[in-house]
């Protein structure tokens, strides 16, 4: 008994496919003939192309007309096909989205196995390069067509969380180096979608500028939110740098919104406090944690105090110096500390931008890659 060969009837699928091809190329490109001379075109002359795509490569002949100084072929026209591009648009489309997943080496191997197209890394690069051109045209066009109108999101509360995605940067005329990528989520809340919650009206800023990514979210949220007397922004962070209550308040301002609260992200105080006091002993950090809980401020500088004690006795200038900056800055921006719950806020709606990251995180960080500044921009666009 023979085996099935599934390879075998592939190929035959991809002849088929292939003649199917060459027929509608040439019966198109004849029936534009008398469609070209009644537009008062004479064709010139007809030429050999080569385009790869995602049903496979092919060279075929088509027509190429004239009329004064204008030049017209139907058959590219109708394929899609843009000048000096030997790749279709869904070819491009698909090795752009392979490569927000995988590095370009894979792409290629992905491409030439699922398509049995040849493409080299040169090729990944100028499809990223064309769809990171195509998302600026479209921000342009955004910024300067006044017949787009946008409805207008009408939402008591708006939700805006910001932070940073660190990842290697390497410039021909520089030493390779951290660069930090500025990341912003707006959103009106979550929602159930099945057994798990999505985030309503979700949109997503990148920029490796921090002071763009800000203004990119004032212009977004100006131009398709509804602002009222009674809008409130709720914004979280980890309060570093680029990320504070004071620039989320100039955002606030800056829109308008007479209504806004600001909060310590969880995770990242937790963090903090996890790092300094755990070492020392667990009923400690029990009592920190409770003090965060009940944002009880006399119960976090009992703590506070319990935790200098045990710093002094090591007598490290070093972790003396640690503590207190950390007493500082807690003790500081206690206010920024008190939970949700306690402000009638959703608590599932808040501390969204850690999973918000992976995204980026996975392709751009995680496999010890470098990047140039402009390929990062652009690869950290596409991605979202």
């Amino acid at each position: 008994m023979a085996f099935f060969d599934e390879r075998e009837l592939k190929n035959k699928l991809l002849f088929q496919n292939a003649k199917e091809f060459y027929n509608f190329v040439s019966r198109y490109d004849e029936e534009m003939i008398p469609v070209m001379k009644a537009k008062g075109y004479t064709c010139i002359h007809s030429m050999e192309r080569t385009v790869a795509f995602t049903f496979g490569e092919f060279t075929f002949r088509r027509r190429r007309w004239k009329k004064g100084d204008h030049w017209v072929i139907p058959v590219d026209e109708k394929l899609g096909l843009e000048k000096r591009i030997a790749y279709s648009k869904e070819l491009l489309y698909q090795i752009t989205k392979l490569a927000t997943m995988l590095p370009y080496r894979k792409v290629v191997e992905v491409i030439e196995l699922m398509y049995q197209v040849y493409i080299t890394k040169d090729t990944v690069l100028k499809a990223i390069k064309l769809a990171s051109q195509l998302l600026n045209e479209k921000e342009d066009y955004r910024y300067y067509s006044d017949e787009v109108v946008v409805k207008k999101i009408e939402a008591p509360v708006i939700y805006l969380e910001g932070d940073g995605v660190w990842i290697k940067i390497s410039e021909r005329e520089k030493e390779q180096q951290n660069k930090e990528l500025s990341h912003f989520v707006i959103h009106t809340g979550t929602e159930e979608y099945g057994k798990r919650k999505i985030l309503k009206d979700k949109v997503e800023i990148v920029s490796p500028n921090n002071r763009i990514a800000r203004k990119r979210v004032v212009d977004y949220i100006y131009n398709h939110f509804k602002i009222t007397s009674d809008t409130l922004l709720v914004t979280n962070s980890d309060m570093g740098h680029g990320y504070t209550p004071r620039l989320f308040k100039e955002i606030s301002k800056d829109l308008g919104i007479k209504h806004h609260q600001h909060f310590w992200d969880r995770y990242h105080l937790n963090k903090e406090i996890k790092k300094l006091v755990k070492p020392y002993s667990e009923d400690l950090l029990d009592q920190f944690m409770k003090a965060i809980d009940s944002h009880c401020k006399q119960k976090l500088k009992t703590a506070i105090d319990t935790l200098e004690s045990f710093v002094l006795l090591n007598q490290n200038e070093k972790k003396i110096d640690t503590f207190k900056v950390f007493k500082n800055r807690i003790l500081g921006n206690f206010k920024y500390t008190q939970p949700p719950e306690q402000r009638n806020l959703e608590t599932a709606s808040l501390g969204i931008m850690e999973s918000q990251h992976r995204k980026i995180s996975y392709r751009m960080k995680n496999r010890g890659m470098y990047w140039s500044l402009n390929h990062a921009d652009a690869m950290s666009h596409l991605i979202l």
